[in-house]
């Protein structure tokens, strides 16, 4: 099926969605905790029905090259989507200054496209930066095997920054210091990078293989979440604007936007969302729809044709005061969407599917990281394959 055609099928789906339907309690599963986290193996992380998982350990390591000093070292797990059991990990130790920004820098709010990102089409790489030739920060990928550092350059005075793969491919994209975007194909070790043009700012946000070039001051360019067609983007703090609107007269590559929610701080509110909650985008399902995190619940915000207004806001989950849900991802088929979720100091990973009636199920309780693991950060729900 292909991806518009799921984006459809999840907005039908969706639309038949009520609020009684989505009311209730939580329907848990057995509470069996799941078994501790394999060490790696040799199957690789991608394949069909898995649900990826990951983690930063900030200064979690040794360093390589300093006899006093740590790196940080990140893992990608593969989860059964039936029961939450381990099916495949890799854990990769970064190089001197290397580092994963969305993994291990801080913590906040991203989208289900900038985690996916992260990652090429068969999850053997992941993308960061590490001192290139020179010193200055390089655009890189690190192998998920060894670890080892895939497509540095030389960088320009200032460093790399925005570092992405294309979706499906092994294109890494970043932006140089001399504020070129700019992409390789880390697929062809003779690939040359390509220059697409200027950017006005220190980055950018990849839709496709267009970037987006303008964001809100508060918003980071993993927290921007594009819509299908490439006309709008929703950001971080319940923040909406179109490509076609203009720069902020204090910078060229901040936008003003208008505001989910009350008005404030000089903004405007978009018309019929006054009622909306502070939410973090996680994806548009469809043109008009957007799946967004208010922290302790799921919404979906359903926009005119137009995007001029918000018509309706369905609330995803039961009401629940102590949860937090860290991240979601959707399934292949649209159909349903999984979440990581803290609760009273525990992690679970659930399932909600999205038809009429549906509860959310927890599959089961997680224990990412490890006991024992140095300084972990959040772990992410990366992708649902």
């Amino acid at each position: 099926m292909s991806r518009s055609a799921r984006t459809h099928l999840l907005l039908g789906v969706v639309a038949a969605l009520t609020l009684t339907a989505c009311g209730g309690s939580t329907t848990s599963g057995p509470r069996v905790a799941a078994p501790p986290s394999a060490a790696s193996n040799g199957e690789g992380i991608a394949g069909k029905d898995r649900m990826i998982v990951a983690w930063c350990e900030r200064f979690g390591a040794p360093s390589p090259t300093s006899a006093d000093g740590k790196v940080h070292r990140i893992t990608v797990a593969a989860l059964s989507p039936t029961d939450g059991s381990p099916i495949a990990r890799r854990t990769v130790t970064l190089p001197e200054r290397g580092s994963v920004d969305a993994l291990c820098g801080e913590p906040r709010s991203t989208t289900e496209a900038a985690d996916r990102a992260l990652f090429n089409a068969d999850f053997t790489l992941i993308a960061g930066t590490a001192p290139g030739p020179g010193g200055a920060l390089s655009a890189m990928a690190f192998a998920l095997t060894d670890g080892a550092p895939r497509g540095g350059t030389a960088a320009t005075a200032g460093g790399d920054s925005a570092p992405a793969f294309q979706s499906g491919t092994s294109v890494l994209w970043y932006e140089t210091g001399e504020q070129q975007v700019t992409s390789r194909d880390l697929g062809d070790p003779a690939a040359a990078p390509k220059q697409h043009g200027a950017a006005p700012g220190p980055d950018f946000v990849l839709s496709g293989d267009q970037p987006w070039l303008t964001r809100p001051l508060e918003s980071k360019p993993d927290q921007v979440a594009i819509s299908p067609d490439g006309a709008v983007a929703a950001g971080a703090s319940s923040t909406v604007w179109r490509r076609t609107d203009p720069p902020a007269p204090y910078a060229l590559w901040y936008v003003e936007p208008m505001a989910l929610g009350r008005s404030g701080n000089g903004r405007a509110s978009l018309p019929g969302s006054e009622q909306v909650p502070r939410c973090e985008p996680s994806r548009w399902t469809s043109d008009v729809t957007l799946l967004c995190n208010g922290g302790d619940n799921l919404l979906l915000l359903t926009f005119s044709a137009d995007r001029g207004r918000l018509d309706t806001m369905t609330t995803l989950l039961p009401v629940a005061t102590s949860r937090v849900v860290e991240s979601v991802a959707v399934s292949p088929d649209g159909r349903s969407l999984a979440y990581l979720v803290d609760e009273d100091g525990e992690t679970g990973l659930y399932r909600l599917d999205l038809t009429p009636g549906a509860r959310p199920v927890e599959i089961a309780p997680v224990d990412l990281p490890p006991a024992g693991v140095v300084n972990p950060l959040t772990p992410r729900l990366i992708a649902w394959l």
